[in-house]
């Protein structure tokens, strides 16, 4: 119930005093492959972060308890016009939490809040990254014409329209701690060759997706 009342509390000084809001000190994280901040925080302590993510692309973040324990919890927050809940993680106790945005036309920065709810100082690590749809399509695009040798076949459009969307809409925007990246993958690659088949086609749309995936879970325990 504390825990509830101060997130509420936060949130709406937060949404009504955007002046306080402004008057932070947001760190800002500096992309880089394999980058993380970490801060010991006391019990209901706060630190902010600033991250960059280009457009057409999905924010990522994740934050792990290093310590293993007290509770640490996450919020992201777009400021456009006016303060905007984009994605939070709230799993109780020491578990990781991994939350991403959704994606938009432009550039713009996500807002980073991460608060100690438990009762114990402790020490977290801090991830951010972004996820670009179209980067890792080519990328896969190629290697499959490659690897394939398609001879002049041609991966339809309606193939690549209809993964992009399906794909970006699962995995942007949502709060993936807890889902087995493993198990997810199986999953997708299963309904992905049921659709598409083994054919070159089906191997392109898995590989694709498989990328988008483990980019997603590349800081995730």
């Amino acid at each position: 119930m504390k825990k509830l009342l101060a997130g509420i509390a936060a949130f709406s000084v937060c949404m009504t005093s955007p002046g306080i809001a402004n008057a932070q000190e947001f760190t800002e994280f500096e992309h880089q492959n394999n980058r993380y901040y970490y801060e010991t925080l006391n019990p209901q302590g706060v630190t902010y972060y600033k991250y960059k993510v280009p457009a057409y692309s999905f924010g990522v973040f994740t934050l792990k308890n290093h310590s293993r324990i007290s509770d640490f919890d996450i919020y992201i927050y777009d400021y456009s016009g006016g303060w905007k809940l984009l994605g939070k993680g709230e799993n109780t106790g020491v578990k990781t939490e991994l939350v991403t945005t959704p994606m938009v036309s432009q550039d713009r920065y996500a807002y980073i809040k991460i608060v100690n709810y438990g009762s114990q100082a402790s020490q977290y690590l801090f991830y951010a990254n972004h996820v670009t749809p179209a980067k890792n399509f080519g990328i896969t695009l190629a290697e499959t014409i490659i690897i394939c040798s398609l001879e002049g076949k041609n991966i339809d459009s309606g193939t690549s329209s209809g993964l992009v969307t399906g794909i970006s809409s699962i995995l942007q925007g949502n709060n993936l701690a807890g889902l087995n990246r493993d198990l997810f993958i199986n999953g997708m690659t299963s309904n992905i060759r049921k659709q598409f088949g083994y054919g070159c086609s089906g191997d392109f749309a898995v590989n694709w997706v498989v990328s988008m995936i483990k980019d997603v879970y590349r800081n995730y325990p």
